[in-house]
């Protein structure tokens, strides 16, 4: 459904359109900073200006390249002696060491959180769940968190835990600044026969460096470098992001583990039940009107903000009564995008922000919309598409491989970064003419995201081996 292009010149033109979104970001927050404060930057906007011609030289330069040749298929690896066959695993352990010092509710921990809560839930696992936390180079129960979590009664305090045979370690949650300190750790569940698995929620610091902030590029790499080496399986959070690293891996050939294994799943798309509790008043208000979209996700650029905001300004001249409602936390480098939506004289009219809403709040906004926005150019997964199918509503989203993969032929798709392309996607649904299925939406629950991570981790249902 939707703007359905293949091959290559398709490919090489939305690398084309993302290069020049970024461009765009960039300038236009300098305008913002040379707007507000022209006498503080004057004296140094060549040193704002220069790296940005530096790369925009450098993009153009690279653009008017042929796209290069398939990467050879083998890397070099960290030992060529075939890999050790883990002992018949008895338990999971499952860290959550970074959600448990603070949670930061971020994509990835909601991801840990809810995989916690779907895992304890089960009666019938092979092994038994188990969320630990570093502590002075050993781990620890987290007795605490998952009685908070599983509304259960707290039956114990933290406490060491002795790695035995054969114990399985999911590396769930964030560590990417924290991997090196589990090393111990490490070496305890390998001498046991145990097994090492590490979760990559996505690539883009590597493939989208621009769409990252800070240092974010070096530190994502330096953590995959030591995950391919001290993990015995990599386990992503979708089969495209799979697919992307074992090509990252093998492209710029990355030392790894002998027969390192590499699998995904899907994330649940199940939030709060219906009659959980009662919106807010603000939520609520929000979607009083039928024709009321909805995108969800932390504000930065490669999200879309900027996209879907456009959009509906073209919409709304035109006359078309439609609503756009954005939740999420502000990110970073939207000052622009943030300064434009405020300011703007449909803001708490026909416009929203919501910084904050929890998931009461969420299953009443996607119940009430009338359709999820995915305007990304670049994710992991794209859970607003599955929780908005989950909910029985439709997704229109930017056509990118991944969300092909969630959205199927049930979603509705727009070319990446066209704001007139949403517009007319938007008239379009809004008049009957494109007709999304959320039924066709790949829609699991988070109970089936912990079964199939179990199938992988513990029963070794892998997607393939490097080699």
């Amino acid at each position: 459904m939707g703007d359905d292009r293949s091959g290559s010149d398709g490919q090489a033109s939305d690398r084309r359109r993302i290069l020049e979104f970024q461009i765009d970001q960039l300038r236009r927050e300098l305008e913002r900073l040379e707007k507000r404060h022209a006498e503080a930057i004057y004296s140094v906007a060549w040193h704002f200006g220069a790296p940005v011609r530096v790369v925009e030289r450098a993009i153009r330069k690279m653009l008017a390249k042929p796209a290069p040749a398939d990467a050879p298929a083998s890397v070099a690896t960290m030992s060529s002696a075939p890999a050790t066959r883990p002992a018949p695993a008895r338990r999971l352990f499952v860290d959550v060491t970074a959600i448990v010092a603070h949670d930061d509710r971020t994509g990835i921990q909601r991801v840990v959180r809810q995989v916690v809560r779907a895992l304890y839930a089960e009666q019938d696992l092979d092994v038994a769940p188990v969320a630990v936390r570093l502590q002075n180079g050993k781990l620890w129960t987290c007795e605490t968190y998952v009685a908070a979590e599983t509304g259960r009664a707290q039956s114990a305090v933290d406490r060491p835990l002795e790695i035995e045979t054969g114990d399985r370690l999911l590396m769930l949650d964030n560590s990417w600044k924290d991997f090196a300190a589990f090393a111990n750790v490490f070496a305890e569940v390998r001498a046991k026969q145990g097994a090492i698995v590490s979760c990559v929620y996505d690539l883009i610091p590597q493939l989208y460096k621009g769409a990252s902030v800070g240092d974010v590029p070096e530190v994502h790499l330096a953590w995959l470098k030591a995950a391919l080496l001290e993990s015995d399986g990599l386990i992503a959070i979708s089969r495209t992001v799979a697919e992307e690293l074992c090509a990252f891996v093998e492209a710029q050939g990355l030392p790894h583990r002998a027969g390192l294994r590499v699998g995904w799943f899907h994330c649940g798309s199940d939030i709060a039940p219906a009659g959980a509790g009662e919106a807010s008043a603000a939520i609520r208000a929000a979607f009083s009107s039928a024709n009321a979209f909805l995108l969800v996700g932390t504000l930065e650029p490669r999200k879309g903000h900027a996209v879907a905001l456009a959009a509906f300004d073209e919409l709304w001249r035109k006359g078309v009564d439609a609503r756009l409602v954005f939740i999420g936390r502000r990110g970073w480098h939207v000052d622009t995008v943030i300064d434009e939506m405020t300011s703007h004289t449909e803001f708490g009219r026909r416009l929203f922000w919501f910084d904050a809403a929890d998931d009461i709040d969420l299953a009443f906004a996607y119940d009430h919309c009338a359709a999820a926005l995915a305007p990304s150019y670049a994710e992991g997964f794209g859970l607003p598409i599955a929780e908005a199918a989950w909910r029985g509503k439709p997704a229109l989203c930017s056509d990118i491989p991944v969300f092909r993969e969630i959205g199927g032929d049930g979603a509705l798709y727009f070319r990446v970064n066209d704001a007139p392309a949403l517009a007319q996607l938007v008239q379009d649904f809004l008049a009957g003419r494109a007709v999304a299925d959320p039924t066709r939406v790949v829609r699991p629950t988070w109970r089936d995201a912990g079964r199939r991570i179990v199938d992988i981790v513990v029963r070794d249902d892998w997607m393939r081996t490097l080699p």
